[in-house]
């Protein structure tokens, strides 16, 4: 059998429609002739009479009909009457125009037309047919690349993200914890709800080692964990107020600050903890900050003290704040009370600058400063006002002489609260006045007659970080440590 008398009657027609010398309304007024003429032929029984056929039959229909006699597409089943998809049929294409469509392997023309992109159409198939020469491409599909999670890289690394504009909060009270150091402090301690850990990671590094630690705590402790890319810098950017941030931020909630009204008493240097008068707070505030009224005492070693205390009033610039903090918790002070309405809140830049000590630091909270030391020195306690040296300041060397009695230090005596002021102002005077003492630090150019008068700098004080730091060591003693110089490697 010939490749031509295999051909299907759609063949047929799409070819006559196609072909350019070949007008198409001829082909509509033919096929439309051989309808009607076959349809005449059944209506008057001459579909089997040869001389009725030649009547009707043109030189188009005679090859026609004998290719619809052969009917190469029909299957087994359909052969038998069943009606089987895919298959060709010539009566119902005539009776209604409409058709099934052939099998893949014996369909001409196919749909080779691209997706619609910005609201315009791709080439058709006239236009695929004029041009043949044209190279199909394929369509860009992005398909994952396989990776092999690690720890130094958990997921693979895009370098184009979709990133979002800002990161919501998931509490109206959230905020963003960032660097390395106070992200691992707040999820040790712990003394936080942790909500999410956004760690950077850059297009062809690894996760160093602090960043495959942090992950990997965040894990333990049932954190969700998100790996950025791309674009995500900008984002923690904005995030960290464009404030340095290791490529590590951490969701949380705030950090508690237990409201008291006192300071209570503490009967013997042989305490290990002390209790406070707690203040008002909401049933909410409790859930953050807790109802415990105790709070330990950090004895060095073997060595009894009684409790140091410090307070804080107007002190405005966080980094001064989160470095007096650093210094109170590496020193070893028992507890941080926070007093007045002008103070620098615990943000996230105060947080960064105690570098993580803030996260397991005894914060305390007044709204009635003069009420509470009242309270407190009926209780025994004994407070420190700091201020520049004055000209009716003495020199002592150690605290003893400031109680007349006799010891090492005020530690040693009696609990006591050192009060520092505001770098620009110090102390407000209605705190100062209940104070039992005003202490400063003496500085060595200012020994002459003259004063300050007499230092062409001017410099009369030291930043409140420092002289916080200092005033906090003399009261506590802390003792040096000293050791030997170790011996150079010989080559």
């Amino acid at each position: 059998m010939s490749r031509r008398s295999l051909l299907s009657p759609l063949h047929t027609y799409m070819r006559l429609s196609i072909a350019p010398f070949v007008p198409l309304n001829h082909v509509r007024r033919a096929s439309l002739n051989s309808a009607i003429g076959r349809g005449i032929r059944k209506t008057q029984g001459l579909e089997g009479s040869p001389s009725s056929r030649n009547s009707f039959d043109s030189d188009y229909e005679r090859p026609q009909r004998q290719r619809r006699e052969s009917k190469p597409y029909r299957t087994e089943k359909s052969q038998r009457g069943e009606r089987v998809e895919g298959d060709f049929d010539e009566d119902e294409f005539i009776r209604t125009g409409n058709f099934r469509a052939l099998p893949r392997e014996h369909q001409r023309f196919q749909n080779n037309r691209k997706p619609m992109r910005n609201g315009n159409m791709g080439r058709n198939d006239r236009e695929i047919r004029d041009r043949p020469h044209e190279k199909r491409l394929p369509r860009r599909t992005e398909t994952p690349k396989h990776h092999r999670a690690t720890e130094k890289v958990p997921e693979r690394i895009k370098e184009n993200v979709q990133v979002p504009d800002s990161i919501p909060y998931t509490t109206p009270a959230s905020e963003f914890v960032y660097g390395t150091s106070a992200v691992e402090a707040a999820m040790r301690c712990s003394r936080r709800r942790l909500y999410k850990l956004y760690l950077y990671q850059a297009a062809g590094e690894e996760l160093n080692s602090s960043k495959v630690a942090l992950r990997k705590l965040a894990l333990s402790k049932n954190i969700k964990v998100k790996m950025a890319f791309a674009g995500w810098d900008r984002l923690f950017d904005k995030m960290s107020s464009s404030r340095p941030h290791n490529g590590c931020i951490l969701e949380a909630s705030p950090l508690p600050r237990l409201p008291v009204r006192s300071l209570r008493n503490v009967s013997s240097v042989e305490e290990d903890c002390f209790s406070v008068e707690l203040g008002v707070q909401s049933r909410e505030e409790a859930l953050v900050n807790s109802t415990n009224d105790r709070i330990k005492i950090n004895h060095w070693q073997q060595r009894r003290r009684y409790p140091v205390v410090l307070l804080l009033d107007g002190i405005v610039d966080p980094g001064n704040l989160g470095a007096i903090i650093r210094s109170a918790y590496y020193l070893g002070v028992d507890a941080i009370v926070f007093a007045g309405r002008n103070s620098a809140p615990l943000s996230p830049v105060t947080i960064k600058a105690s570098a993580g000590a803030a996260e397991n630091m005894t914060l305390l909270e007044v709204s009635n400063e003069v009420d509470f030391i009242q309270r407190s020195k009926a209780n025994g306690w004994r407070f420190y006002a700091a201020d520049a040296p004055g000209p009716a300041s003495t020199y002592v060397d150690n605290l003893s002489a400031v109680d007349g009695k006799d010891g090492d230090h005020s530690g040693n005596q009696s609990p006591c609260v050192i009060m520092m002021g505001s770098e620009g102002s110090g102390l407000s005077r209605h705190i100062k006045s209940h104070a039992d003492s005003i202490v400063s630090i003496p500085g060595a150019r200012l020994g002459t007659p003259l004063g300050v008068e007499a230092d062409p700098s001017r410099v009369d004080s030291l930043n409140v970080s420092v002289a916080a730091a200092l005033l906090m060591e003399m009261f506590l003693r802390v003792p040096l440590a000293v050791a030997g110089v170790p011996l150079k490697k010989s080559r």
